[in-house]
C-alpha cells in the first residue's frame, strides 16, 4: 500500500513538475499578430517639430509606430487615446516606450500642427511627417496603404484612407508585432509587458 502510494506520488510530482517547466518555457503568446522573422526595418528621416527624427534614434526603447492624419475624425484619435493609456498603464512603462505618430496628410499637416495634435494625448509622443515623396517611401517600406482623396469642390476638405494598425518595434529596432485596429488597451498592455521582459 505504501509502495503504491509513494508511486502515485512520484508520478504526480513528475507530472506537476513538467507542467511548471512548460509554463516557464512555453513561448508568450500575444494579442497582437506576431513577425515570425522579426528583422531590422529599414530607417527613414521625417520632420517633427523639433527639428529632423529618424527611426533608429530610439533604439533601447520600445517603439509604437502609427500613421494616420491631424483631420482623422475617429480611428487616429481613438488609437492614440489607446496608446496613452497603455504607455502610461505603469509608471516604469513610460521611459521604456515612445509614440511616433506619422501623418500621411502630406497637404495639411505641418510639423507644427502634428506637435499640438499629439500633445493633447501625451507630451512624450513625437508626431512627424514629410514631403509625398519621403512619406511615399516610408509607407511602401512598412506596408501601409494611404490615399488623400479628391477634395470637395465647395469647401475643399478632403478626407484620408490609410491603415490602422500600429506597427511595434523591440529595442533592437526590429519590428516584432502588429496590433490591429480595434485591440483593446488590456490586450495591448499584455502585449508590451510580456515584451518589456525581455
Amino acid at each position: 500500500m505504501n509502495r503504491h502510494f509513494l508511486l502515485l506520488a512520484l508520478a504526480l510530482a513528475i507530472v506537476l513538475g513538467g507542467g511548471i517547466v512548460y509554463e516557464l518555457t512555453k513561448p508568450p503568446s500575444f494579442y497582437g499578430g506576431v513577425v515570425t522573422s522579426p528583422a531590422s526595418m529599414p530607417d527613414f528621416t521625417l520632420q517633427s517639430v523639433n527639428g529632423p527624427v529618424k527611426l533608429s534614434d530610439f533604439r533601447g526603447k520600445y517603439v509604437l509606430l502609427y500613421f494616420g492624419f491631424t483631420s482623422c475624425p475617429d480611428l487616429c484619435p481613438t488609437t492614440l487615446a489607446k496608446l496613452q493609456q497603455v504607455v502610461t498603464r505603469q509608471a516604469d512603462w513610460t521611459p521604456q516606450v515612445q509614440v511616433i505618430f506619422v501623418s500621411v496628410d502630406y497637404l495639411r499637416d505641418t510639423p507644427e500642427r502634428l506637435d499640438s495634435y499629439v500633445r493633447n494625448f501625451s507630451d512624450g509622443f513625437i508626431g512627424i511627417t514629410g514631403t509625398k515623396e519621403q512619406i511615399d517611401v516610408v509607407t511602401k517600406e512598412y506596408g501601409i496603404y494611404y490615399k488623400l482623396n479628391t477634395p470637395d469642390p465647395q469647401t475643399g476638405f478632403y478626407s484620408v484612407d490609410h491603415s490602422a494598425s500600429v506597427l511595434v518595434f523591440n529595442r533592437q529596432g526590429e519590428m516584432v508585432l502588429t496590433w490591429p485596429y480595434g485591440l483593446e488597451v488590456y490586450q495591448m498592455a499584455s502585449d508590451l509587458q510580456e515584451l518589456l521582459k525581455h
